[in-house]
């Protein structure tokens, strides 16, 4: 085990998110927030610099290398480590005073989740009391954490002459493969991390622009609608999410929330002009085919509910946007609004939707569009070899074989995914008195833990799109906190910390 190449890169990862505090720090400048809000950034600030200085103080020796071990535990210390410290800015700012609410808020940010264990009245204190620091805080924690704070980290530092690196790009990118789209690592994080900029300017734009049509779209509000579109996280500035905005920016955020969960190889493709791939991608094509399915079917479905068909079908072509991106925004109370709750079947395309989320290698959370592609294949291949056991079929995706591990793996992530889901969800009942009383209880802890899990935000129940976390106990914030770390991380980095095979001197 190579624990002072671990010491370093967490220590750079530390310092890193201290330096991000900037942010919030500024907006609190801007908006002359009082001077305890100003503090509850100093002091976090400090300390992520000064522990992160001290990580990173003693450089590993140039002949050591970056196992997948060293990966996987880089990147799994590295969230929890941050959202512990990311977390002090509401606690010292007197805004939240329960920890286990703000760990759960700051790791919902992170991960790009978007569930929120804030009441309403805490969120507006905020909004209305020069708490707009901490709003700026819980979205930018959603940019952040969407492309991956190690995949900056990998932008930035040196490249490893043997290509090391690419373990600790895997354990954090979303997808069941990750490869290099130039010829080193650094190259390709910055290509990334270019392409997910530009995105994040335009709809900013695109959003301030609006501003012409819609006076409740602000610049501040352009700015965190857009973090949170650029994560796929959804937190917005008020309780009603973007149901307060006019037509043309709800079809805005929309739209972008469909482009973030694209493959980000797919904008390199297009700059590159690979048309090629771009139309043999199976995953693309899949990925388009659900969402238009999806947006024809709700909208027949609810168009009545609504005072047009327009508007119906700007319903429809949102939630179907914001769920599938795993965003979380919403523009209506699917599950009670004042139209009436959804017709089953829609709430069930959106359930649906949820387990899917969208392609890998994009900010998206679920289990990939890929993944359903591959495991889709591998059954049928299967089926084939039944009827036909002598016939060799090889699976393909987009032309090329899938290896044996690939799809081992596939099967194993299906499989842990559902097993975390439902013993969440149990979890979670445990102890919770407060939903015990609540009508469809049992559904609201399993959509709870399959929004966390899959980082999405709302489900259906008490945490539908209007409702929310702050009822649930202590115990599980903490356990939906660690579902939504494992969630992004893609369930083995994290779950790999709990095996004793993983801290033996050799294996």
């Amino acid at each position: 085990m190579n624990y002072t190449v671990i010491r370093n890169l967490v220590g750079k990862i530390l310092g890193l998110v201290g330096l991000l505090m900037f942010i919030p720090l500024l907006t609190a400048f801007f908006y002359k927030e009082n001077i305890r809000n100003i503090i509850s950034y100093l002091i976090p600030m400090g300390l992520l610099m000064v522990i992160g200085g001290v990580l990173g103080y003693v450089k590993p020796a140039k002949d050591k290398k970056i196992g997948a071990r060293e990966g996987f535990i880089i990147v799994s210390m590295s969230w929890l480590l941050m959202s512990l410290f990311g977390c002090l800015p509401f606690l010292i700012s007197g805004y939240v005073t329960d920890f286990f609410t703000a760990f759960f808020e700051i790791v919902s940010g992170f991960t790009t989740t978007g569930a929120s264990a804030l009441t309403g009245d805490e969120l507006n204190n905020m909004l209305v009391n020069g708490g707009h620091s901490l709003l700026m805080w819980r979205s930018f924690s959603h940019w952040i954490g969407g492309m991956g704070i190690l995949v900056f980290i990998l932008a930035i530092i040196m490249e490893s002459k043997d290509g090391s690196a690419l373990y600790i790009l895997k354990a954090e990118s979303p997808g069941p493969q990750v490869g290099k789209i130039a010829s080193k690592m650094k190259i390709s994080s910055r290509i990334l991390y270019f392409i997910y900029i530009v995105l994040t300017i335009l709809e900013m734009l695109s959003l301030f622009i609006c501003h012409i049509f819609d006076e409740n779209m602000t610049f501040f509000d352009a700015v965190i609608l857009s973090f949170g579109t650029a994560g796929t996280g959804g937190f917005a500035t008020t309780v009603a999410s973007c149901s307060i905005y006019a037509p043309c920016s709800q079809y805005v955020i929309a739209t972008f929330m469909l482009l973030f969960g694209i493959n980000f190889s797919i904008y390199f493709w297009l700059l590159v002009r690979n048309y090629k791939d771009i139309i043999r991608n199976e995953e693309l094509r899949l990925y388009i085919f659900v969402v238009l399915l999806a947006i024809a079917i709700i909208t027949l479905q609810i168009y009545k509910l609504y005072s047009s068909f327009e508007e119906g079908f700007r319903h429809a072509y949102f939630q179907v946007a914001s769920i599938i991106s795993t965003t979380g925004f919403t523009t209506t109370d699917y599950w009670n609004g004042a139209q009436g709750r959804w017709p089953a079947l829609s709430l069930g395309i959106i359930i649906v939707l949820m387990l899917c989320g969208a392609c890998a290698g994009s900010t998206a959370g679920g289990v990939k569009q890929s993944r359903i592609l591959i495991l889709g294949k591998y059954s049928r291949v299967k089926i084939r070899s039944m009827i036909s056991p002598r016939k060799v079929e090889v699976v393909r995706l987009d032309g090329k074989p899938i290896s044996n591990d690939v799809m081992t793996s596939t099967v194993a992530f299906f499989l842990l995914y559902f097993v975390v889901l439902v013993a969440c969800a149990l979890l979670i009942s445990i102890w919770n008195p407060a939903m015990d009383a609540i009508e469809g209880g049992p559904l609201t802890m399993l959509t709870a833990s399959l929004s966390c899990i899959s980082n999405i935000g709302p489900g259906l129940g008490a945490v539908g799109p209007t409702g929310g976390f702050s009822d649930f106990s202590w115990f599980s914030k903490l356990v939906l906190s660690f579902e939504m770390i494992a969630g992004r991380l893609e369930l083995f980095p994290l779950l790999i910390l709990f095996s004793r095979a993983t801290w033996r001197k050799s294996v």
